[in-house]
């Protein structure tokens, strides 16, 4: 009984991960497209689904210490799909920094500097973070 109860447990986190994967390549291409309201509902999304996937994690623990054996292809295959939400969220971090690190040198040679400059304790200059700059035209 226990066995049947932790495979269609298994079988319910792998499909919320697919679901999970799915919001996380929406986030992605919100992000990409600069959709901002879209990008407030996939992360909604995210947040409902993760707290989801938690509860089912704490399910499937107990399951298994009270069992002591588990599904070892379901587990298999649950674990390749968080490696899979992983990639992707590799992915957007890289994008994400890589950004604003183009934005920042853009700025830092667009923008005049309007501060002193700053010091670091060993007496090195400090680059100043990047100023707010509103534009009335898309790029």
């Amino acid at each position: 009984m226990a066995s049947g109860e932790l495979a269609a447990l298994l079988e319910q986190e792998i499909a919320l991960v697919e679901k999970i994967l799915e919001c996380q390549a929406s986030v992605y291409s919100t992000v990409k497209e600069k959709n901002w309201v879209n990008l407030e509902r996939d992360i909604d999304c995210l947040n409902e689904l993760s707290s989801q996937f938690s509860a089912m994690e704490a399910k499937r623990d107990s399951l298994i210490a009270k069992q002591g054996e588990d599904s070892r292809e379901l587990l298999a295959k649950l674990r390749s799909s968080l490696l899979k939400s992983k990639v992707q969220n590799f992915a957007l971090n890289t994008y994400i920094e890589t950004m604003q690190n183009f934005v920042r040198g853009v700025l830092e040679n667009a923008v005049p500097q309007r501060r002193n400059v700053l010091y670091s304790r060993e007496g090195k200059i400090l680059k100043p973070e990047p100023q707010s700059v509103v534009l009335n035209k898309i790029l």
